[in-house]
């Protein structure tokens, strides 16, 4: 009986730490940079993610609840503003880290724009 015990123990630990998947996978980052008319130094950062569509059901079993529900829940990239948001902090955050390394805005930069695609979002700013 400890056995058991054990054995659901360790299986059970081993369920709870599994990571979840990220809700997206982003695979292009790009940074493009040039001077206005009047010499201010202006950028473009465009973030794009990886398609994923609806995980396929097996229409030849009947679903239990939670399958149905599970699957009802499941969020789409292109249909979720949640996760178009959540894109945007995180392109938010990329962005800083490149101005950063690339040491192209000295001081301060404001993003003037915010531009969505399908699949990717684009800040544009300058440096102040």
């Amino acid at each position: 009986m400890k056995k058991i015990a054990w054995l659901l123990v360790v299986l059970l630990a081993g369920c709870a730490s599994q990571e979840e998947a990220p809700p997206f996978e982003i695979n292009n980052k790009q940074f493009y940079e040039k001077n206005d008319e009047q010499g201010n130094k202006i950028f473009a950062y465009v973030v794009s993610v990886k398609a994923q569509g609806r995980r396929p059901i097996n229409l030849d079993k009947p679903m239990t609840r939670r399958q149905f529900k599970d699957f009802a829940e499941q969020e789409v990239f292109e249909e979720s503003s949640n996760l178009k948001l959540m894109l945007e902090d995180q392109a938010v955050e990329l962005l800083n880290e490149e101005l950063k390394e690339r040491q192209y805005c000295d001081d301060k930069h404001v993003i003037d724009e915010v531009l969505w695609r399908d699949l990717s979002v684009q800040l544009r700013g300058r440096c102040l």
